[in-house]
């Protein structure tokens, strides 16, 4: 998996977790207007504490031979955890202080603290904490929501499709480039929380620990 598709992945998980955390802001005892895109998700998570969802898309394969199908596992869990098994064996995780990338070709295991990981966390930690104050959400239909930074246009946009119940059924990450990649998910199931060590990944024997800032 490529750098520009790992960044993605990333950015689609602090995606689905975009909520404002509802500290006060602006005006005094104001709480920011939540996102509609994933306003669903967000009632569901708090009810149940933690969520997953088989994910699929298919990209333009990087040498020009076709296309690429990847598919996998997405977990959520609030505050800010996300997890990604993909079938090509790869592990992805994310948290607030950084976050974790298995990869079986290389036999690496790629720790990355906050700085490292400062995309994702900038885009993840926005949503987060800001909701409208921070992005403009722009609805193209009754179940389609564009996200773009208010502060960054080249930041890139977020294009989240709901199905369901309200719940995503597709996310479209374009970046400053303009590449593209698209997410599709189906089957959400609602679960416990596991808490923060089922986010955390160990390198198995024989891998070597990249350490990154």
């Amino acid at each position: 998996m490529g750098r520009t598709l790992a960044l993605s992945l990333v950015l689609v998980a602090g995606a689905m977790l975009a909520a404002p955390s509802g500290a006060p802001s602006g005006a005094a005892g104001a709480t920011p207007e939540r996102l509609a895109a994933t306003r669903a998700l967000l009632d569901r998570l708090r009810a149940g504490g933690g969520a997953e969802v088989a994910v699929r898309t298919v990209r333009p394969d990087p040498l020009g031979e076709g296309t690429r199908v990847v598919t996998g596992r997405l977990a959520l869990e609030p505050p800010r955890f996300a997890r990604l098994d993909l079938s090509t064996g790869e592990r992805l995780t994310l948290r607030a202080d950084g976050g974790d990338w298995l990869q079986p070709a290389t036999r690496q295991l790629v720790r990355a603290g906050a700085r490292s990981a400062g995309a994702a966390l900038a885009w993840w930690g926005v949503l987060l904490e800001s909701g409208h104050e921070r992005f403009r959400e722009r609805a193209e239909g009754r179940r389609t929501f564009v996200l773009t930074p208010v502060d960054s246009e080249a930041a890139g946009r977020t294009r989240v499709t709901l199905g369901s119940g309200g719940l995503p059924a597709a996310i479209e990450v374009e970046d400053a480039a303009g590449e593209r990649v698209t997410w599709r998910f189906s089957g959400w199931r609602f679960v416990r929380p596991r808490g923060r060590a089922a986010f955390v990944l160990a390198a198995p024997p024989g891998y070597d620990v990249v350490e990154m800032p």
